[in-house]
Order: C-alpha cells, then structure tokens, then sequence
C-alpha cells in the first residue's frame, strides 16, 4: 500500500513539474509573440509620425514613401513599408456618379485603376449658356475620410476636355457640400490639388464649370483621392527561433499641420 501510494505520489508529481514546464514555455511563446506584435504598433506609429511630420522637422512629409525601413527597437526590430493609397478606386470600396455621360464613358471608368478608359460628360459646361451647366463627378467613400489631397487625370490626346475652371467640394450626406479649394484658368492635363485637411468626409465632387475647348464634353481617366498605407512587420528572436507579427493601416496625413490631423481613417488597424 505504501509503495502504491509512493508510486501515485511521484506519478502526481511528475505530471505536476510537466504541466508547469509547459505553462512556462506557452508563457514565454506568448510574450515573445506579444512583443513581436508591439514592434509592428510601434513602426506603424513611426510610419504615421513620418508622413505627419515635414523633412524640415525630422520627418519625411506626407508625399513619403518606402519599399522597406528598418529600424531596431529593444529586443527586436520593425520594417515598415510605406506605399500611395486612393481612396477613390472603386477596388478599395469607393462608387462614383456623375450629372451626366455618355454610353461607353460612364463615370466608373474615372476610378478603375486604368487611365486608358475615361468618363466623358454628355454636354460641355458653358458658363454663359443656362443649358450647358456645370458638369460632376462624385465619388462615394465606403467610411469618413480625413482628405486633403486629390488628384485628377485626362486621358491622351484630350487637352481640350481637361477642366479649365473646377472646384473640388466635399460633403458628409451628399447634400450640403463644401468647396475645399477652387482652380481657374489650368491647363494641366495631369493635376494634384492640396488644400486644408477636410474631416468626416463621406462624398469628393469635382464639378467643372468651364473646359479648355472643343465642342464635347470633360473627359477624366483617373479620379484619386490620395493617402498612404503603412504596413509594419514586427520581428523579435529567443532562444534561437524568429517571431513576426504584421499590422497594416491606411492614412490620410496633412504635414502642414500635424499636430492637429487624425491619421486613421479605418475604424481598425489590420492584424496579420
């Protein structure tokens, strides 16, 4: 009885000691995870700091972008990867309308991601003629942006259907809309306007008063509303084993005033 009990005891104890020596080495996986993790948080907070912050400050400015930088941090390191994001193409969720078109050159050529196919309007703005009114393009954001950067491009071989007098104006219920900048007298066939960044913005319109000629309509190959996407890797190694953990966010940075502009759009940062 005594050697049974011996035996049940040490048997106990044996499977005690291992549970123990498992739990500690799940602990130690799972802090080297969560470290991995927090390396990734922080290069994408640095990511954000860079395009928030002009060169001038320290920074890279909100035009920055990287194929791959690293730095170390602690125990490990992170890369980030810093690419130019369009809010606007329709592959990210954005939907597009426009006052008129005609058949062939609907407005949703303005926004899939090739500037061979265009919108073209089915009458041309002529301020001077109430038949011939201002002529829009309106696109739809699947979530509120923070926007201070958009851009405009007219197919080849279209000078006279580039905008010549144009405001973009932005809107949170596609109703009452806000003229965030005006432009007269362009003749600029590929064009990037920057203004104050706008918050809680739900709906971009360019609407186009006036072109540089011809009888047709605006023609407009691609429609951008421009930020940037961070993707940060993570990367910690213990005991001879390497942990990475990604995390990827898309932002909208105005570096003319960092301080006081929301870089997440997205109501989450993605974990990889």
């Amino acid at each position: 009885m005594a050697l049974a009990v011996v035996i049940l005891l040490v048997s106990l104890t044996g499977g005690f000691l291992y549970a123990v020596g498992v739990f500690t080495l799940n602990s130690g996986w799972e802090e080297t995870d969560a470290k991995a993790l927090w390396l990734a948080e922080a290069g994408l907070q640095k990511g954000i700091w860079n395009l928030k912050t002009p060169s001038g400050n320290g920074g890279q400015g909100e035009d920055w972008t990287t194929a791959g930088t690293t730095e170390t941090l602690g125990e490990g390191s992170y890369t980030m990867v810093v690419a130019r994001w369009d809010f606007a193409l329709a592959a990210n969720g954005a939907t597009v309308s426009a006052s008129s078109s005609i058949s062939g050159r609907e407005p949703a050529n303005a926004i899939d991601g090739d500037d061979s196919t265009y919108w073209q309007s089915a009458t041309k703005p002529t301020p001077d003629e109430p038949d011939k009114p201002p002529q829009e393009i309106i696109v739809t954001f699947p979530y509120p942006l923070t926007l201070n950067k958009v851009r405009f491009l007219v197919p080849s071989g279209s000078p006279p259907q580039a905008p010549k007098d144009y405001a973009w104006q932005v809107s949170t219920d596609g109703t009452s809309y806000t003229t965030a900048v005006t432009v007269t007298h362009n003749s600029i066939l590929d064009r990037t306007d920057t203004f104050s960044a706008q918050s809680d913005v739900n709906y971009l319109k360019l609407r186009v008063t006036k072109i540089n000629g011809g009888s047709i309509g605006v023609r407009i190959a691609t429609l951008e509303a421009i930020g940037s996407k961070i993707t940060s890797a993570g990367s910690i190694t213990a005991s001879g084993n390497t942990t990475s953990r990604t995390v990827s966010q898309t932002v909208v940075a105005d570096d003319a005033s960092p301080q006081s502009q929301v870089a997440y759009v997205e109501p989450d940062w993605v974990e990889q």
